[in-house]
């Protein structure tokens, strides 16, 4: 019923309705409900997802000439399973594309083959004890000794760093004069590399994934492990984060549908004082403007996948989709659970899961309030000159 109306190409149509039947048979609600619950990584469902062909629109495949527009259809159908399992394959389909954007031949064939055969997953390492949205601020530093690097520092909110053959592009500082962004590197480390512990850190939502933190002590790299040049580090989040708000916005999009889809079946079927639910303007009207406002955000989404199918500039349109997105889940969810009452509220339910990972959406990518700094001073106003 909230399935996307937008217009779409013909491509997009065809692999919305593979990809939910591909979904529906491998990521059914009650095993994405018992991965949840058991914190347990779907290995098998990411083997199969490689073997479909879907990270070829990174990679150089077939189909690359609208990649945002192509990712957002393929996002909204698995967030309407899972918004972590968006940022699963977000994890693995961004870091492709980094390796394939920045990196040398033996890094995608390192690094790269093992992603797209199944056989291993990428994270990312940016966060630290006192760094988040000051992304150029990290204390994590990488020293040049010989003719390799040496890491030492601590990495927090690490999602998916844990799991079995994952390998983290780790924002780290190299170095060298000027601004601070400018002095930061990426390099990619595996989780069992030397010097390298990861912990589980105990969290709400996000529970398939995982949330890491991450420890490197006296961490020996070769050359060979800088994505692209030292110095270039701040760039490749840049262009990273660009497409990936807009990936995760198509998710949450995606399970706000889930949710509202869930809950029309609810108050439809629902009956109080001889009515169903769905007859009472107290729960029809506020759930109609849940679908005026995600209609309205995906005109967002699509707008900034345009933009950057077409080359041209969208971080401002992907952080306004991803303002908004990630408050409609949070909202959304939040109201699901009141319309449903203690139905909902169970554990053998989907809305606990949504309601937990709505709450994060709000903060992942960056929270509301920088979000909107960030657009205050696109807009001309002088909120945070000193950048």
């Amino acid at each position: 019923m909230t399935t996307s109306i937008h217009t779409q190409t013909e491509e997009q149509t065809h692999l919305r309705t593979a990809a939910r039947g591909f979904l529906a048979r491998h990521a059914p609600a009650h095993d994405v409900r018992i991965w949840d619950e058991a914190g347990s990584y779907p290995e098998q469902l990411f083997r199969e997802i490689a073997g479909l062909g879907w990270y070829d629109v990174v990679t150089g495949g077939e189909v690359v000439e609208e990649t945002a527009g192509l990712l957002i259809t393929l996002c909204e159908e698995i967030g309407r399973t899972s918004s972590d399992l968006v940022a699963l394959f977000n994890l693995n389909l961004s870091g492709l594309r980094d390796i394939h954007r920045w990196g040398t031949p033996e890094q995608q064939q390192t690094y790269g083959a093992p992603v797209l055969a199944g056989d291993a997953r990428l994270s990312i390492a940016v966060s630290e004890p006192d760094v988040g949205s000051d992304a150029a601020s990290v204390a994590t530093r990488a020293e040049k000794i010989g003719d390799g690097w040496v890491l030492n520092g601590q990495k927090t909110y690490c999602e998916g760093a844990g799991l079995p053959g994952a390998v983290m592009e780790l924002v780290a500082r190299v170095g060298g004069g000027g601004r601070k962004r400018d002095q930061l590197g990426v390099f990619l480390v595996p989780v069992d590399h030397p010097g390298v512990e990861v912990r589980r850190m105990p969290a709400l939502g996000r529970n398939i994934s995982g949330i890491y933190e991450v420890f490197l002590r006296d961490v020996a790299l070769p050359a060979t492990a800088v994505l692209g040049e030292p110095g270039e580090g701040w760039q490749i989040l840049k262009e990273r984060l660009v497409l990936e708000r807009i990936m995760i916005s198509s998710g949450f999009l995606g399970s706000v549908a889930a949710v509202l889809d869930l809950t029309i079946q609810y108050a439809n079927e629902r009956e109080q004082f001889g009515k169903a639910l769905s007859s009472y303007q107290g729960v029809t009207l506020p759930l109609a403007e849940m679908f005026v406002r995600l209609d309205a955000a995906r005109c967002a989404v699509r707008r900034s996948a345009d933009l950057f199918d077409a080359g041209l500039p969208c971080e401002v349109e992907s952080t306004m989709a991803k303002f908004l997105s990630g408050q409609l889940y949070a909202e959304s969810s939040a109201l699901a659970m009141q319309i449903q009452g203690a139905y909902g509220y169970v554990r053998d339910h989907a809305l606990p899961m949504h309601h937990s990972d709505g709450i994060i959406a709000r903060v992942v990518a960056g929270p509301p309030s920088v979000q909107l700094d960030f657009v205050a001073r696109s807009m001309g106003l002088g909120i945070g000159a000193s950048r």
